[in-house]
């Protein structure tokens, strides 16, 4: 659950190595689906539920914070594994809330962190809760060989997010004559996106609710996460040099050998998992 029906390459790379993951296991996945399509009828209570890694464990992406507590109380008898999450709030009586919520619900909620920083952080608050430092699900991406072994391009980029996560200094840390980029989805929505929502189109105005989130369900497994992941390997790819205040670009370029200078987040989420896995000794 809370697979990413969006255009963040980021965010399907973390489904991608999930996906390479349960490969690897004996498993049999019942339903997939994100935060806006969910269907309540197609999970039974008592189906062990996994919810995708991320960076939105906590209060600064609500609705999926929102989506794991729904959940909770809709499957009272259903195990959750939280996929590795970068842990953060800033509002106390949502972490309070939380807290009371997740303590509660301790023999049902397994909660992986993605980085030592939220790994202290929540043995520090949900203590009573099982809690695992796992690495990014990122980390578990097949990647084909073809990707790494390109040529040396001699190019440099600088990608840099557009939320409310750039940092204010973000820019100053970057030489002032690269190339400026972010995800290439961002500032080009691809033409099978618009195919996919187009097509939709009928589906969606003239059929029950149900029929719209099925077809998103199969038209994001099947069409756009697959090209979504290749969108992203062939982006990065064609760098040497990659300066990102997105992690998981970071992430890809280092998997792919390339050089990557960490131009943090407003809240030490990038620097976290990179000094946890990467640079441990770095601090």
């Amino acid at each position: 659950m809370d697979c990413p029906y969006h255009a963040n390459l980021g965010d399907h790379l973390i489904w991608e190595g999930t996906l390479c993951a349960l490969k690897r296991i004996p498993h049999k996945c019942l339903y997939t689906s994100s935060v806006e399509y969910w269907q309540e009828n197609k999970i039974k209570d008592g189906d062990l539920i996994l919810i995708c890694g991320g960076g939105n464990f906590g209060d600064v992406w609500p609705r999926h914070q929102e989506l794991r507590r729904t959940m909770m109380a809709k499957y009272p008898h259903s195990t959750f594994i939280h996929l590795p999450q970068t842990m953060r709030y800033s509002d106390e009586e949502t972490l309070k809330r939380d807290v009371d919520l997740f303590t509660k619900e301790k023999e049902r909620n397994i909660i992986m962190l993605r980085d030592q920083k939220s790994y202290e952080f929540a043995k520090e608050h949900f203590k009573s809760n099982r809690l695992m430092l796992v690495p990014d699900m990122a980390f578990a991406m097949e990647i084909p060989e073809r990707y790494t072994n390109t040529e040396k391009t001699g190019k440099e980029v600088y990608i840099r997010r557009m939320d409310h996560e750039l940092a204010i200094e973000a820019d100053s840390m970057v030489p002032q004559n690269v190339q400026i980029r972010d995800w290439p989805t961002y500032e080009r929505l691809p033409l099978i996106r618009h195919l996919v929502y187009l097509t939709g189109g009928p589906i969606r105005h003239l059929l029950p609710k149900r029929f719209y989130c099925t077809y998103m369900d199969w038209a994001y497994n099947h069409i756009l996460h697959p090209f979504y992941t290749k969108a992203a390997l062939s982006f990065i790819a064609k760098f040497d040099k990659i300066y990102t205040t997105r992690l998981h670009a970071g992430l890809l370029a280092h998997f792919l050998g390339k050089t990557v200078v960490i131009v943090d987040n407003n809240y030490g989420k990038m620097r976290a998992v990179w000094n946890t896995w990467i640079e441990p000794n770095k601090d």
